[in-house]
């Protein structure tokens, strides 16, 4: 029979290391997934270096291996050539994975740093108030310091982790994309097919990333970010949520049901409203300016006369607030027109200094959405609609018709029209221009924007004031709700202020109110009531039928025994 083994009493030196971080406390910054790279490694090749160069983070990187990227902060320790570990130069003991190292810059020239232990540095230089460098005896300040290798500070051994480097997760994505092409079978395809599944892959690549940065965005909000300052100025930006909204739906957070199947969630017991995306702020605001049922008016100063347009917000509020919000910014000074075609049209709004098809984006920095109208067509002379290369690519750029043109109803969105100045619009006409590139051959420049009339900006201010209601409400709830909870009452007590029955009888005053007398006096009669009617049931019944058993005994009262 095998000897039993006692338990042992005592950890071993793997095990120790192992339980460092539970009984420090820090386990969840230093999670098993963790693998900071070891010192004597390049953080680029994951190689021990020859050469070493590090950041002003304290990452090294080889010298060879970064010199199309990183040619900064060389470092020169002395090596220890019987050990094969590089060590601290004044203390001569070999720097480990659990060493804290920090490296001295010198100025100048600045670009090189000598490396020594933590442990010199703190005794010799902080404790001692010397500013000296240990080894070449320059002046140094606290600047100069850099933290190499620091096992107790999270954020260092954050950007030492492998597995946050961006070359290496390239790498590693690279090598699954090629495995999965190869495990898909030996198929070969055709140069064109080759080339555009590579297209699709990149596409597909690009919105998982994407979709992934959305993820992190929403894990990282904060739950308070419905809090206002108390100063409540309209410039402060406010955090608005889908309940909110002109548009309201009901669309939640996710972090009930998340939490419900999810470990590493926090555990959340209430639905509540997510942020609102830009989308749908914009479609709120854009909803309000239509509610509002005001035009818009403009004076375009160019430099062959003033144009006066008027602008259909209540009809195409997003185009229309794009327009407004542009030529308030004075994002149309100075802008040319540079295309003209007689009978046609011309064409302005590009953004001044910039080349090629780049004309400028809309005010929200990307294209949006058509906005058609059965009542808006290109009909007459005078019509302002917006310029794009296909659907939903609206930006900023617009033109102006000089006759009827049928066949862009419904193809552009029309915004405007010329309520004053057609007459200049006709000299615009009369500009000869280039016959290949449509180009007028004389400059007309935009030279300024004024705005007549702005319902953009009154919307924008009733829209605010609106969110800022709902918000308030809202918190009344919740103060009301948990003033329920815990069993008192939102707004302070006002009992304590009437005089009691008593005092009023008794001072000869009118008679008091009494909470509740109404239900009294209901209670009583509906009591009166079901006793009539037991009573005359019951006459009913014995007029009715003759009872054959014998009538029930009379009620005693039991006061002593004298009976007996």
């Amino acid at each position: 029979m095998p000897k039993r083994q006692k338990e042992k009493q005592y950890q071993s030196a793997r095990e120790h290391r192992a339980n460092q971080s539970l009984r420090s406390g820090s386990g969840s910054a230093h999670s098993a997934a963790a693998r900071p790279l070891p010192f004597d490694c390049c953080a680029l090749t994951l190689t021990p270096y020859s050469t070493p160069v590090c950041t002003s983070d304290g990452i090294i990187f080889d010298n060879k291996s970064i010199m199309q990227h990183l040619m900064k902060h060389k470092s020169d320790p002395d090596r220890d050539e019987s050990t094969g570990k590089w060590q601290c130069p004044v203390l001569n003991k070999p720097f480990l994975n659990r060493s804290k190292v920090v490296a001295i810059r010198q100025r100048p020239p600045g670009n090189e740093a000598n490396v020594i232990s933590y442990e010199a540095y703190h005794e010799l230089n902080i404790k001692a108030k010397n500013n000296l460098d240990l080894v070449s005896g320059k002046k140094f300040t606290k600047d100069d310091v850099i933290t190499l290798q620091d096992p107790d500070n999270e954020a260092l051994q954050r950007l030492r982790d492998i597995q946050n480097f961006s070359h290496i997760s390239t790498m590693r994505e690279e090598n699954t994309r090629q495995l999965n092409s190869s495990a898909s079978g030996n198929v070969k395809h055709s140069v064109t097919a080759s080339r555009i599944l590579e297209k699709l892959d990149k596409e597909k690549r690009k919105r998982e990333r994407a979709a992934e940065e959305q993820a992190k965005k929403l894990l990282k909000m904060d739950s308070d970010a419905d809090k206002l300052s108390a100063a409540g100025s309209p410039k402060e930006k406010l955090s608005i949520y889908t309940d909110e909204l002109l548009t309201a739906v009901n669309l939640t957070s996710g972090k009930a049901s998340g939490s419900l199947t999810s470990t590493a969630m926090n555990i959340t017991r209430e639905n509540k409203a997510r942020l609102a995306t830009e989308e749908e702020i914009i479609t709120s605001q854009c909803e309000q300016l239509k509610r509002l049922k005001k035009k818009g008016m403009v004076r375009m100063f160019t430099n062959r006369g003033a144009l006066d347009i008027e602008l259909h917000a209540d009809i195409v509020p997003k185009t229309a607030m794009n327009f407004l919000l542009l030529a308030e910014k004075g994002e149309y000074n100075g802008s040319k027109f540079h295309r003209s075609i007689a009978n046609f049209m011309i064409q302005g709004g590009k953004k001044p200094g910039s080349k090629g098809g780049d004309g400028g984006s809309s005010i929200w920095g990307k294209p949006f959405a058509d906005e058609f109208d059965d009542r808006l067509t290109h009909t007459g002379p005078g019509i302002v609609s917006m310029a794009n290369s296909g659907p939903a690519t609206n930006g900023r750029q617009f033109f102006i018709t000089y006759k009827s043109c049928a066949h862009l109803n419904r193809k552009h969105s029309v915004f405007g029209k010329v309520a004053g100045g057609l007459e200049i619009l006709r000299r615009l006409e009369e500009v000869p221009t280039d016959k290949q590139t449509d180009r007028p051959l004389e400059t007309i420049r935009i030279e300024k924007m004024e705005i007549l009339e702005n319902p953009v900006a009154e919307a924008l201010e009733i829209e605010r004031k609106r969110i800022m209601k709902k918000k308030e409400e809202k918190r009344h709830s919740d103060r009301s709700l948990k003033a329920a909870a815990l069993g008192g009452s939102s707004s302070p007590s006002k009992t304590a202020a009437l005089p009691s029955p008593k005092a009023v009888k008794e001072e000869g005053g009118p008679s008091p109110i009494v909470i509740g007398k109404y239900m009294k006096a209901a209670k009583k009669e509906s009591k009166k009531r079901s006793k009539q009617s037991k009573s005359e049931a019951q006459a009913g019944a014995e007029e009715t039928a003759v009872s054959r058993l014998p009538p029930p005994p009379k009620k005693t009262n039991f006061s002593d025994f004298s009976g007996w």
